[in-house]
């Protein structure tokens, strides 16, 4: 009976999917925002001063939320996820390259949850919670902070729910907060230029109604945001030229989605698609997906729906959303607790966490290859009928501005008992794929761990192990509040993934783990200690021609080469000649994948390897 019903589902949802028409439809809103300067170098402002005494004065971070439960007792699936990964993993995952403490409740001048996110640049790591930012070097030292969110925005409240995006395509950094007092809307920041320690033009945008859980993205024509508005237009599109520039007035576009049906059990959150490296097909429209599962009320089968934006800040007004896509999924279960009652449990706690259910988490990566784009997201799911949770991934795939479908999906857990949620994932310039997130059981105080997979694995399989970032040390008693959110971003060298997270480091006491890792197989090595790898170089020539270049004692004549693909399988090798000073040997990449390679030389006792990036 349930395979009839699910290929009943996917035979609907194709059936829709292919009568609907691209109907598009104008923005809802159109406001202006005001420019309030150049903000003075962020490493000019007063540190916060630390509070011993903050679990006395707890400040908990609002939320809107819904509290109704499953409209459809009946809905899929019915039990066991169907797309649980009980197979075991065949990879061992690399180390994690840095783990360094972000904040702490204290530092935080005592709001809860801590709200994390932080992003990752080519020198530095920016970092926010409710309600202070810290700079730090990627080596884990802190070079600013913490200071407050509202000294830096010059308002008179710390409101909370901060972002913090690092724009690879301007080499500019943002940093925002919502504003939740007598007006209601959004501070918003942007560097002058690359060095997030520097000033920033900051602007303020008033909205109709309080903008709860503002998930922000970098797009080439935009800015773009999804807010948990109990009213009005819930989806925007900021002029990210004139944030960039300093621009006097901003525009903020505004849209409803159409064909939404609200999760009823929790925060709303659909998610902007955010571009992960520089390449992008011509025109490509932005993109809003979101969860709609049949436990709620309206919704018959459980599938995604993705809307296209197609944005002109020169007429903002012809602006456009779309219909939505249906996509049919695997069934799935979003619906946990209410919100605000907890979700996943701690060892020895009455008080469960909150896991956030039911929303598509932040972010939702887009990366595009010269054959296809990649469009990834996740979400919690109950694998098993008694609300643990697993977290259900998908990758879309799409040909240039084309329709997506769906090119794996699968559900990843492990066999303990412990629920695991607050995903966050992205994928390196090879294709391969970072999962990060929390767990948590009866056996298991909350902790922050990774998996992964290599592109070409099994379709469907996080093939990594479960690794560890942070083990839980402490529990939550005093509230079931959570995350509300964690973050991974991905660093300009194409390959090292960095998380930022919350764990509890003693009753009550909250502090978030920033760590970076990758999930390549490539080995380097300088066999002798009188070279080092600054000794072997490899640069573009061309687009499609590299030169590999070795400075070596005169003594060496004979020099091979080798090069190996993220996997470690070896794509050519051949011999480097002397010229002049130097051995150099040019190698044609035009039939590589873009991503991550190595090459490794060898000259009688000597080896040494380099990675480096074909694009």
């Amino acid at each position: 009976m349930l395979k009839k019903y699910y290929l009943f589902s996917i035979f609907y949802a194709l059936i829709l999917t292919a009568g609907t028409s691209q109907n598009t439809f104008v923005p809802t809103k159109i406001i202006n925002g005001e420019f309030r300067g150049v903000s003075k170098p962020l490493s000019s402002y007063q540190k916060v001063s630390i509070d011993k005494n903050v679990l006395e004065t707890i400040k908990e971070i609002p939320n809107n939320l819904r509290n109704a439960p499953k409209s459809n007792p009946n809905a899929l699936p019915s039990g066991k996820d169907p797309l649980v990964d009980s197979n075991l993993a065949i990879r061992t995952p690399s180390e994690v390259l840095q783990s360094f403490e972000g904040f702490n409740i204290s530092e935080s001048g005592g709001f809860r949850p801590p709200d994390p996110t932080g992003a990752v640049g080519p020198n530095h790591y920016v970092h926010a919670v409710n309600s202070a930012v810290k700079v730090f070097n990627k080596n884990g030292i802190t070079l600013l902070g913490p200071t407050r969110l509202s000294t830096f925005f010059q308002n008179a409240n710390d409101d909370g729910d901060p972002i913090v995006l690092y724009d690879q395509l301007a080499d500019r950094w943002f940093i925002s907060q919502f504003i939740n007092g007598g007006t209601v809307g959004l501070d918003i920041a942007v560097s002058t230029t690359p060095d997030p320690t520097g000033s920033y033009n900051r602007y303020r945008f008033e909205l109709d109604d309080f903008p709860d859980y503002p998930h922000y993205t970098v797009w080439p024509d935009g800015y773009y945001l999804t807010a948990n508005k109990s009213e009005g237009n819930t989806t925007y599109v900021l002029d990210r030229d004139a944030l960039l520039s300093g621009g006097a007035d901003p525009t903020i576009i505004g849209f409803n989605l159409p064909g939404i049906i609200r999760n009823p059990n929790t925060v709303f959150s659909p998610e902007p698609a955010n571009l992960l490296g520089t390449n992008f097909p011509a025109g490509v429209p932005g993109y809003i997906v979101y969860l709609q599962d049949d436990a709620w009320s309206g919704v018959s089968f459980d599938h995604l729906k993705i809307w296209e934006i197609t944005v002109d800040f020169s007429n903002p007004s012809s602006s456009t959303i779309s219909d939505p896509q249906i996509i049919a999924t695997t069934p799935f279960d979003s619906t946990f607790s209410p919100f605000g009652e907890g979700d996943a449990f701690q060892p020895g706690a009455s008080q469960k966490l909150d896991n956030i259910g039911g929303v598509i988490s932040y972010m939702a990566n887009y990366r595009s290859f010269g054959d296809h784009n990649s469009f990834l997201l996740n979400f919690n799911t109950d694998i098993d009928g008694f609300d643990t949770s697993g977290i259900r991934w998908i990758e879309l795939r799409n040909t240039a501005n084309g329709p997506f479908e769906i090119y794996q999906e699968g559900t990843w857990s492990v066999p303990d008992g412990d629920s695991r949620f607050l995903g966050s994932m992205a994928m390196d310039a090879a294709g391969n794929i970072a999962l990060a997130y929390n767990v948590s059981g009866f056996g298991t105080a909350a902790a922050i761990r990774y998996t992964g997979r290599m592109d070409g694995d099994p379709l469907g399989r996080m093939s990594f192990e479960e690794a560890v970032i942070q083990e839980g040390i402490g529990i939550q008693e005093a509230s079931n509040r959570f995350g509300d959110y964690a973050q991974m971003t991905l660093d300009p060298d194409g390959e090292t993934f960095w998380h930022v997270a919350e764990y509890f480091t003693s009753l009550d006491f909250w502090a978030t783990r920033i760590a970076s890792f990758n999930l390549d197989n490539l080995v380097l090595e300088v066999s002798d200690t009188s070279l080092d790898t600054n000794a072997l170089t490899v640069v573009p020539v061309t687009e499609n021609l590299y030169e590999i270049l070795l400075d070596l004692p005169n003594d060496i004549q004979n020099v091979n080469f080798e090069i190996y693909d993220i996997k470690g399988s070896k794509t050519v090798n051949g011999v480097l000649k002397r010229e002049s000073n130097v051995f150099k040997a040019t190698i044609n990449t035009g039939t590589y994948a873009a991503g991550i390679y190595a090459v490794r030389v060898q000259a009688d006792n000597i080896s040494i390897s380099k990675k480096f990036l074909v694009k």
